[in-house]
């Protein structure tokens, strides 16, 4: 009974030791960059919305020919790239690790730039890992997918966005006291100019 119970708690020790130590990161898959480099330039990006059609939305992917590929998203109101880079593991070619690098964004994206940029990104990680694990893209899972990825330094959470959307309206309403303010030193001035014109004031006063 011991003996059952002592190998039952080294396999479960086993087990768990798998998990959180020899676990690979979730950025790096099992085939090499030629591979995962050929599956991401001839990615299925699947249907379109009826918002992305209705925007004229197109959807593209390019490559260096070897170990850089670029999805672009382009429609009438937004555009946005992301560069994915492909590296060979230094111990293990036949591992890959991918980085992601987005940029672009909305007309309207404002104070919530942030989010829409995470968004947008999260979602390019779910395609990444569907295209390279041969599964479907699964929108439920583009937060959970993407959370276990290495984030790019965009802060996109809602209490910035709120800072920031107060600190736009701050400039904006500074901005239009300022208007205000040069308006009435405009008319005061031009009131001025007037005045001393009817009245013959200047150099050729009294002539």
């Amino acid at each position: 009974m011991k003996l059952l119970v002592g190998g039952g708690l080294l396999v479960g020790a086993a087990a768990l030791l798998y998990v959180f130590v020899d676990r690979q990161p979730a950025d790096v898959f099992d085939m090499p960059v030629k591979d995962a480099y050929l599956k991401l330039t001839n990615v299925d990006f699947g249907p379109m919305s009826e918002g992305q059609v209705a925007l004229n939305t197109v959807k593209k992917a390019t490559g260096n020919g070897k170990d850089k590929v670029v999805w672009l998203q382009q429609g009438d109101m937004a555009r946005y790239e992301c560069a994915i880079d492909l590296a060979a593991l230094p111990d293990n070619a036949a591992k890959t690790h991918v980085t992601v690098t987005c940029s672009g964004g909305g007309a309207g994206d404002g104070a919530a730039a942030g989010m829409v940029h995470n968004m947008h990104r999260n979602g390019v990680i779910e395609r990444i890992d569907a295209t390279l694990t041969g599964r479907p893209f699964d929108s439920d899972k583009i937060g959970s997918t993407a959370s276990r990825w290495p984030g790019d330094g965009v802060d996109g959470s809602l209490a910035t966005a709120q800072k920031e959307a107060l600190q736009m309206s701050a400039d904006m309403a500074k901005m239009e006291r300022d208007m205000q303010a040069q308006a009435k030193s405009d008319a005061f001035n031009a009131d001025v100019d007037s005045s001393d014109f009817a009245s013959g004031s200047g150099d050729f006063a009294g002539e």
